[in-house]
């Protein structure tokens, strides 16, 4: 276990841990996040792709992927490099040694960010004698192709290595239904080539990416030891619009764009969507769309470590140096319908540099201590270039047709020192107490370089001053955010026998706040539209951990209550075409888990997890999702289910410049987004030998999600009902596993649930009709054959 820097046992650590195997990925074919994160009860993962890349969650608390500048409460560690960025959803993984779930607050041990836990991947190493594999894997419905392979071994006495590699293709399980069609929004004034929306490009929504990993390890004596890795992924997908879709709700059955309905889409999560085109001359009239304007995703990744170990005896120093570098362009329509109402080409970039030095003691004494320091520099950059409507977003004067052009950075720094000092008062009791001190600052600057007078918002901000910019500059908005924390933690454990673990702990935890860079710019926007507070927890957790009857039972349990202050959330509205970014007041986290596996024989193994977390907002009101009331309806129109109207100083209904109400959430009492209050799953693990040289294996597991919003903003199209999903495998091969042959089944009765939902820009076209959502599914029922050998 890493989940103390120290080379501990599960039974021993105490944390709330839920570790997964080689052989656990591989049985369940669990090749990312979001599959990883299906394992483990209270773990929802969301691969958005736009803006922030993506969700995690851990015990119902997440942030949202809708902001390049949000971190996730959750950090992800990659063979020890750490990083909270939602991008990383986005990537594939192979090869992987353990990986491992750390729930709760993590501040002590994690560089930063880790508030609602830790989930730590830790690659395959280099192998003592020369060693080759690989697999070879076939997803049936998807179509979806998957090679892997890897050389390791010694390459002397002290120098080992380890080259893996992997490719995947997916042909792909959403069916796109789009077909050529007249433009709704072309006039006489456009060119001709802007007449007709091209419909799909492919009849299935697919993607492909190319992985490799290089590992070198340098051990000259048993005191000395380095290793350097280093990760690539190169991806290419359809555009991030193509893998949303729309969930309504939809007057007549069909999804609407600005008003307009598209005849070959639905309003429900299935394997079904229309994902349009951008017509040749629209695409011709960005400045950087390029080529035909066909809707395409290219992603590239690098995360870089080396590991130094020095053991001086009674002290031992490690350093990790890390590099992770990100780029996504997207180039696609986001209104989820054939027209493509709204255009959008992104090019993100994100470059992040971390070093950590730390010292651990194994002194005489009764008293040992660690301490360290870490620091951080980051550098996000976004190019965003969006089109709304091309009928009042195109300029005869110059063809273009975007709405505005934009520029944003933001520049990161993160001084961190922490320490901790463990006393074991008796023989099996340990007081260990420590803390975390974090020095952040933050600067961002926001430029328009290009912007509509006329249309939907007014995106000509040249000779804008914004309220509250640290430079007056007409044009730019730019901020500063610095801010200094302490989080403490003390867990006392007694270790019965050697075999258990009883702990209690207090502890806390803190993400950053800092400045988000997807929204829009207008000339009314001020920097407080775009900043955002620090999240802070703390909280107490007693937990137990014991193997019984002759170590064949083994049960790990906790029961946590945390208090979350200032929850970083955003919500979209959808009319504006701009996030909304604030924090929520409170978040009173109570609840428990308990996870298990039992030995019943030789061959047979019982697995089973079971979570309680009941979540609940208090000290927030946030914003109504799309809902459209017109200016002749103000006074008279009812609000919305689960919506209020903000008030004036006179009791009377606020009212916009426009003439319409204002609309908001109490939303004190509700769970935030993607938390549902209860989790399960069991399962079982058998293995009988067919004759002397083959084994049969066989597992099912069933998991259980109670139901929960997929969204932020609390629309009814985003709840997700209670449901049932179960994976199952069939392997036969040699004891040794030199070779095997599997057939594995994930979420098969076929279920589509949310991952993450959103107001849909477009979608709140018709008066006093809820606006319509789009979705992110779990992908559904799969089908895999796979091969493996091993030499």
């Amino acid at each position: 276990m890493t989940a103390r820097l120290r080379g501990e046992k599960l039974m021993d650590v105490p944390v709330a841990v839920s570790a997964l195997s080689a052989a656990d990925i591989q049985k369940n074919n669990a090749a990312d996040l979001t599959k990883i994160g299906e394992l483990t009860p209270t773990v929802i993962v969301s691969n958005y792709k736009v803006n922030g890349g993506g969700s995690i969650a851990i015990r119902g608390i997440s942030s949202s992927p809708g902001q390049i500048g949000f971190e996730q409460a959750v950090s992800v560690s990659i063979d020890g490099v750490q990083t909270s960025t939602g991008r990383v959803a986005m990537l594939g993984f192979f090869d992987l040694q353990q990986v491992e779930v750390m729930k709760g607050p993590q501040a002590l041990f994690f560089g930063k960010n880790s508030p609602a836990g830790v989930i730590a991947l830790t690659s395959a190493g280099p192998t003592r004698s020369l060693e080759a594999g690989g697999r070879l894997t076939y997803e049936t419905i998807a179509d979806e192709k998957v090679a892997e392979a890897y050389v390791s071994g010694p390459i002397s006495d002290t120098l080992g290595f380890r080259v893996a590699g992997k490719y995947r293709d997916m042909g792909g399980w959403l069916h796109n239904n789009a077909q050529p069609i007249a433009n709704p929004f072309y006039t006489a004034a456009q060119p001709a080539s802007s007449a007709v929306v091209p419909g799909r490009a492919k009849k299935k929504v697919g993607d492909s990416d190319l992985l490799g990993r290089i590992t070198l390890r340098f051990e000259p004596d048993p005191a000395f030891s380095a290793e350097a890795k280093l990760f690539a992924f190169r991806g290419k997908d359809q555009g991030a619009g193509a893998y949303s879709q729309n969930i309504g709700p939809c007057s007549g059955g069909l999804p609407r764009s600005f008003g307009v309905a598209d005849p070959y889409g639905d309003c429900r999560l299935d394997d079904q969507t229309s994902y349009g085109g951008i017509a040749p001359g629209v695409a011709a009239g960005l400045p950087r769309a390029g080529g035909d304007g066909t809707p395409r995703g290219l992603v590239h990744a690098y995360v870089g470590s080396l590991t130094l170990h020095r053991d001086f005896d009674k002290v031992k120093l490690t350093s990790i140096t890390g590099y992770i570098h990100y780029d996504y362009f997207n180039l696609s329509a986001l209104d989820q319908t054939v027209y493509g109402g709204l255009i959008v080409l992104d090019d993100s970039s994100l470059g992040s540099f971390s070093q950590e030095v730390r010292a651990i003691t194994d002194l005489d004494g009764p008293i040992n201590f660690l301490f360290g320091g870490y620091y951080q520099s980051s550098k996000d950059k976004l190019y965003n270039d969006t089109a709304i409507r091309n009928d009042i977003s195109y300029n005869p004067a110059n063809g273009r047709y975007d709405s505005y052009e934009k520029v944003a950075s933001l520049n990161g720094r993160t001084y961190s020192l922490f320490g901790q000092a463990t006393w074991n008062l008796a023989e099996a009791v340990e007081l260990a107490a420590g803390a975390r001190w974090t020095h952040e600052r933050k600067t961002t600057r926001n430029q328009n370089i290009y912007g509509r007078t006329t249309g939907v918002g007014a995106f000509n901000t040249a000779n804008t001053v914004f309220p509250g910019s640290t430079d007056p500059t007409p044009g730019i908005l730019a901020g500063k955010f610095k801010d200094s924390n302490v989080s403490p933690e003390v867990t006392l454990s007694w270790h019965p026998d050697r075999q258990s673990t009883i702990y209690a702990a207090y502890k806390t935890g803190y993400k950053s706040g800092g400045f988000g860079l997807t929204s829009p710019m207008a000339a009314n926007t001020t920097i407080g539209d775009i900043d955002f507070d620090s999240e802070k927890v703390a909280g107490v957790e007693l937990g137990a951990k014991g193997e019984l009857f002759d170590r064949r039972l083994r049960l790990t349990s906790a029961l946590f209550l945390y208090d979350y202050k200032n929850l970083q959330v955003t919500t979209y509205d959808a009319t504006l075409i701009r996030y909304i970014i604030n924090n929520a007041g409170k978040v009173k986290q109570r609840g428990f888990e308990i996870e298990g596996d039992f030995k019943v024989s030789s061959q047979l193994k019982l697995h089973g997890a079971l979570a309680y977390v009941h979540n609940r907002l208090k000290n927030y009101t946030g914003q109504c999702y799309a809902y459209t009331i017109p200016a002749a309806s103000a006074q008279t129109a009812a609000a919305p289910s689960g919506c209020s109207f903000v008030l004036n100083a006179n009791g009377g209904r606020l009212l916009t410049a426009a003439g319409t109400p204002v609309l908001q959430q109490v939303n004190d009492g509700r769970p935030p987004a993607r938390s549902p209050d209860w989790a399960g799953n069991g399962g079982f693990d058998f293995t009988a030998p067919i004759g002397s040289d083959l084994e049969l294996g066989v597992t099912g597991d069933a998991f259980y999600s109670s139901s929960y919003y997929a969204s932020e903003n609390y629309s009814p199209a985003s709840i997700q009902k209670a449901f049932w999903r179960f994976n199952a495998s069939l392997r036969i091969g040699e004891p040794s596993g030199r070779w095997q042959i599997s057939l594995i089944g994930r979420n098969l009765t076929n279920k589509f649930y949310k991952l993450y939902a959103a107001d849909r820009t477009g979608g709140a076209s018709l008066p006093l009709i809820p606006g319509e959502q789009r979705a992110v599914s779990a992908r559904p029922r799969e089908i895999a054959i796979q091969t493996s050998v091993r030499f």
